[in-house]
Formats: C-alpha cells, structure tokens, sequence
C-alpha cells in the first residue's frame, strides 16, 4: 500500500478514536490521550521514498534510539520531555532530519519527507514547540526591521526569564551572548540570571556558561605568553608603560568594518595622542603576505603585530569571535573596557572627559 494511502488512513483511525473519545461523558474526557495508547512522541511521516529507519535523539544525546520505519514511529523516553530532539530519516545513503524544541504529554508530530528534506507538518500539544517559532519569528522580525539594540536586548532577556526553568532559554542566551560580548555589564547580568536554574539545566549540552565566564573572568592580557609577529615575522615584544593605557584592535585583512574602523582610526588619530593611549592593532590572519602588503601599502602609524600560532591565540583566551573588536588594558594589562567598534571607543573618551571637567 502507498505511503500516503497508509498514513491516511493512519490519521483517519487516529481522528476517529479522538471524536470518540470527545463524545464521552465529562469525567471520561480526561483520559482521552491515555485510551489511544500513546507513547511520549507519536510521529507519523509521509513520504514517496522508502525509509529504511528513523534517528531520535535529544541534543546531548542522553538518549539516543534508532527505530524501523512504521506508518506511526511510537517512542518513549526515559527522561522528562523537555529538550532540543533530532529527528532523522535513514534512507540508502541519505540521512536528513531537522531540530524541534519538544515538551508535552504524548505527542502527536506529523511530518513530511521529499527526498531532500524532512519538513514538520503539525506538533499536537507541545507549549514549548509552539513558543520556539513564535521566538525565531518575533526575533528575526526585530533583526531584519533594525530595531534599536535596547529594544532587541529587552525581548530577548524578557524571553530568556519566560524560559529560565527549560534548555530553550540557553538557545535565547546565545543570541544575547553574540549581540553583547563586548559588554561587561550586560554579560555579568545576563549570567546572574541563569545562576538561578538548577544546576542539570545549567550544565545543559548548549550552555553557554564558559563563554560568559570566560568573558567575566579575565583579568588582564599577558603578551609574554603569545608569539605576536612583526611586520619582519620577527617575535614581537610588546612592553606596557606604567604612565599610559592601551587600546587592543583585533581585526583581520578581509573584515569589511576592520578595515573602515582603520580609516576612521587614522583620521582622527590625535584622540590617542590627546588620551596618552597608545594603540595595538592585533591581526588574527594566518596568510603574513596578505597582512603585510595591506600595512605597507596603508603605512598607518601604530604598532601592528599579528598572531603566529593558530593553536595559541590571544583572541581565543579573550573569547573574541567578532571583529573588529577593542579591548582598552592599562600598563599591568588589566581589561577596563570593551568596544565593538571604534565610534564605540571615541564615545567612551568623550563621556569620560566630559565627566572630568566638571
């Protein structure tokens, strides 16, 4: 019998056992799901290509259960369903699935395969399924329409609170994480707020607890420990004077925003000079030639050096993975500040003089 003549009927039965179900007196409503016999996920998949067997797994893989194709896949888990779920098809050589955020009592997940994608038709009686795309739909709706960063930071701590006792308020921290690493404020905030989930959820597989910590926790940059090479490729020794302060640039040759900030830096470069901050630009490009012909066709006046080794970076211990990036230490390499651009620094400078004369 053809899938989709199978799956019908499969779903023709199913409803007909619910409208039964709903014609029973008021007490016997209550345990409607429980006379299907239904399992923790009920999954019903139509497809044109035959499917040798089905992957379901949580994300971190506590439980992990491969299961022979049937017109209705039934699994029952031994852990509370609350969680990010694989689902995959197996099929000769192919092995397509897609992610859903699943919690409920006995779910009734319709989906369709096409051959080249595994596309989830309906999730019954899942509030954590249904809140995951009202997210990413609100969220990406404030991302597209250039919602100023305040408004976006307070939905996403808003959201963050709302999902503070489930794993998907992990996945919320993450767009918070990348739009707010250079904030020190907003980092130690937001990581207060997740100290309050028990600790299985904070330990949850997509945490994101080392990175704030990470970000929290450094305490000043030690050049000594890293080979920062020169314009020769030669080692380079950065020495920080007690009477001055620093401002780091980390950037590369192909980053767009890097190379404007360099223009800017360059133009108005007499705010360093005026600041008594002298200016590190740190290259993470692995390609030397590439970097060198790009400084020496530009000639900018400020130290330059770059990362030499891949496996030992500054910007890896400093948690940095968006660039430009600007890290203001003083003379011991202590961090004062961080910046995400360099209108962000000169902001900063001018706030801060403004407060010193008065």
């Amino acid at each position: 019998m053809p899938k989709m003549i199978v799956r019908f009927f499969s779903l023709l039965v199913l409803s007909m056992l619910l409208i039964a179900c709903n014609e029973q007196i008021p007490e016997e409503k209550a345990n409607a799901k429980e006379n299907l016999h239904l399992s923790d996920i009920n999954l019903v998949i139509a497809s044109e290509t035959p499917i040798d067997s089905i992957w379901i797994a949580d994300i971190g893989q506590k439980e992990s259960l491969f299961l022979p194709f049937k017109d209705t896949i039934k699994v029952d888990l031994q852990r509370t369903l609350s969680d990010l779920y694989n689902v995959y098809v197996h099929t000769g050589n192919q092995r397509i699935g897609t992610q859903l955020w699943l919690n409920g009592d006995r779910l009734l997940i319709d989906m369709t395969f096409d051959n080249k994608n595994l596309t989830v038709d309906r999730v019954d009686a899942s509030p954590l399924y249904e809140a995951s795309l009202q997210y990413s739909k609100t969220y990406k709706a404030l991302v597209t329409s250039e919602t100023d960063s305040t408004t976006i930071d307070n939905f996403l701590i808003t959201e963050i609170r709302n999902h503070i006792d489930t794993p998907f308020s992990h996945a919320i921290v993450g767009n918070y994480v990348f739009r707010n690493q250079n904030d020190r404020n907003k980092m130690d905030n937001v990581y207060r707020i997740m100290r309050m989930q028990t600790d299985s959820l904070k330990s949850h597989f997509i945490n994101n607890n080392d990175k704030i910590k990470t970000i929290l926790d450094e305490k000043a940059v030690q050049f000594e420990v890293y080979d920062l090479g020169d314009l020769a490729d030669e080692k380079a020794t950065i020495i920080l004077e007690p009477s001055k302060k620093y401002l780091l640039d980390f950037w590369f040759v192909k980053c767009p925003p890097c190379i404007r900030d360099h223009k800017r830096m360059a133009k108005n470069y007499s705010i360093f000079e005026k600041t008594n901050i002298e200016l590190i630009s740190i290259s993470r490009d692995d390609n030397y030639e590439l970097w060198k012909n790009y400084l020496t066709k530009n000639d900018y006046p400020w130290v330059n050096v770059r990362e030499q080794k891949p496996e030992k970076r500054l910007t890896y211990d400093l948690s940095i993975w968006e660039f430009p990036t600007y890290t203001l230490i003083d003379h011991t390499g202590s961090i004062q500040a961080r910046f995400s651009s360099f209108a962000q620094f000169e902001n900063y400078i001018n706030k801060n003089n403004k407060l010193k004369s008065r």
